[in-house]
């Protein structure tokens, strides 16, 4: 079956050449996960009166939660009580193929919490770059994740044209 000329000129890409979404893999979620916990530098996103703000936050996972500490800022002023989004993503400029992976959910503090996850939860190795003394737990609590890993260029089956 042939396409219409208006079908054709919506599936164009750069230069006019065809994407395959082979080139696009979904990661499950326990891969997420696992890059999540190769990984310790991430971006958080949480929105300030009414305007999304990123910040780039050291972190470690547990409890299908990403946790990082804080000190009195906009993090710990928005953020709990709040649904956020958290970001990592990796790049190998070599092989032109990347990933990404991100997780939404409400936070929390759990800076006092006396429940066993929490207790748990700051257990956990987590040393920030940024100076300052950043005594406040703070944990997202992952409700959903997901991850795609991608390759450049533009693919036809058994041909890779990067």
């Amino acid at each position: 079956m042939g396409h219409t000329p208006a079908e054709d000129v919506r599936s164009l890409g750069r230069a006019g050449a065809r994407s395959s979404s082979a080139g696009v893999l979904e990661l499950t979620e326990e891969d997420c996960w696992q890059h999540l916990q190769v990984h310790q530098l991430g971006r958080l996103a949480i929105v300030i009166s009414g305007r999304p703000q990123i910040f780039p936050v050291n972190y470690a996972v547990g409890e299908k939660a990403i946790v990082f500490r804080t000190e009195p800022g906009s993090k710990l002023a928005h953020g709990p009580g709040t649904v956020a989004c958290f970001e990592i993503d990796g790049y190998d400029p070599h092989a032109r193929e990347g990933w990404s992976v991100t997780a939404a959910g409400p936070l929390e503090e759990i800076t006092d919490a006396e429940d066993a996850r929490s207790r748990a939860l700051r257990q956990l190795r987590l040393d920030p770059l940024a100076p300052g003394t950043r005594l406040h737990w703070i944990a997202l609590n992952a409700e959903k994740v997901t991850g795609r890993h991608f390759a450049a260029g533009w693919l036809i089956p058994g041909v890779f044209l990067g």
